[in-house]
């Protein structure tokens, strides 16, 4: 689930346009639900594949429904004209639950209304970037990327960078530096735009074991361009043993700045490289129940990083 919009968002082809920096790319041979409130204020987004069974569709996105106290629910397919019976049929069996608003189908550059009547039922040409939705994203900082597996792939690891990053940590020296002080810097530099060098990230990368440390790039890092820039960067670039904090902040920030299957693809790195770290464990079952970011901040002077009792979130 990807999280809030902009209100009023009225035209279709407008929230049509805003739909891609809601999940972060281009959908395609996907099924998007929109949540809406009593207002039509857009809650947050969902997608799954076109081809998932309607049963589990129902089951997740009824769920989020009342999780999130939607009112309404708008479905939203992508890929071909003879999906359009596939779309009807999913919207029919979400509609036995939660409210329909609205069903389109968005394919080869038009979209097309399958609940009414009316003009645009006949196809309706379409470009999402046309929009001034797609505009106001691209002003706010906001990314459509043109696919999902691209999106994906900022998580993916370098294997030159991991290696070179390796090999610099085996050659840092013992750290006599204030930590904190330390990893501010190089928030800093990000901040101006630079790239960390390999020796600056195997530097981040062994402050960041210290959960002191940790914790203050935590707390420092919020829903900006540069810190979602930084933190993807070394989470690429960090070799095994050392990726599970720098995709924690990564999963952070993308979780913020609501681009949650982001988020949650850092999550999974972060899990990979170390099954028991709290932190991303807390983040995964707050996006899992949909509970405020300010309440983890609230809740960090009480946290160690030790394996939790019971299954993982």
């Amino acid at each position: 689930m990807d999280e809030p919009a902009e209100p009023g968002l009225r035209s279709r082809p407008e929230l049509l346009g805003e739909v891609p920096y809601l999940l972060g790319y281009h959908p395609a041979d996907s099924v998007v639900a929109v949540f809406l409130t009593d207002e039509s204020i857009i809650l947050l987004t969902g997608r799954m594949d076109l081809s998932t069974p309607a049963a589990v569709l129902v089951e997740q996105w009824s769920q989020v429904a009342r999780r999130y106290g939607a009112a309404s629910v708008m479905l939203i397919g992508y890929g071909h004209r003879t999906q359009s019976s596939r779309v009807s049929a999913i919207a029919d069996a979400v509609a036995a639950q939660v409210s329909v608003t609205d069903v389109l189908l968005v394919a080869d550059g038009e979209y097309v209304c399958l609940r009414c009547p009316c003009r645009e039922a006949d196809g309706v040409p379409f470009d999402p970037a046309a929009t001034a939705s797609a505009a106001r994203a691209t002003l706010a900082g906001r990314v459509a990327l043109p696919s999902r597996q691209e999106l994906l792939a900022l998580t993916e690891p370098d294997l030159l960078e991991q290696v070179s990053v390796g090999a610099a940590l085996a050659q840092l020296p013992v750290e006599t530096d204030d930590g904190p002080a330390v990893v501010r810097y190089l928030m800093e530099l990000a901040a101006d735009g630079q790239r960390l060098q390999v020796d600056e990230v195997a530097r981040l990368v062994r402050l960041l074991h210290e959960r002191p440390v940790r914790d203050v790039a935590w707390r420092a890092t919020g829903k900006q361009m540069w810190q979602r820039d930084l933190w993807l960067d070394v989470t690429r670039r960090a070799p095994a043993g050392h990726v599970a904090a720098p995709a924690s902040l990564a999963a952070w920030c993308a979780w913020q700045r609501g681009e949650e299957t982001l988020a949650v693809a850092a999550l999974d790195r972060a899990l990979a490289d170390d099954k028991t770290y709290l932190l991303a464990r807390l983040i995964w079952h707050a996006i899992l129940h949909g509970l405020p970011a300010h309440q983890l901040l609230k809740d960090l002077p009480d946290m160690q990083d030790t394996s939790a009792n019971g299954e993982q979130p």
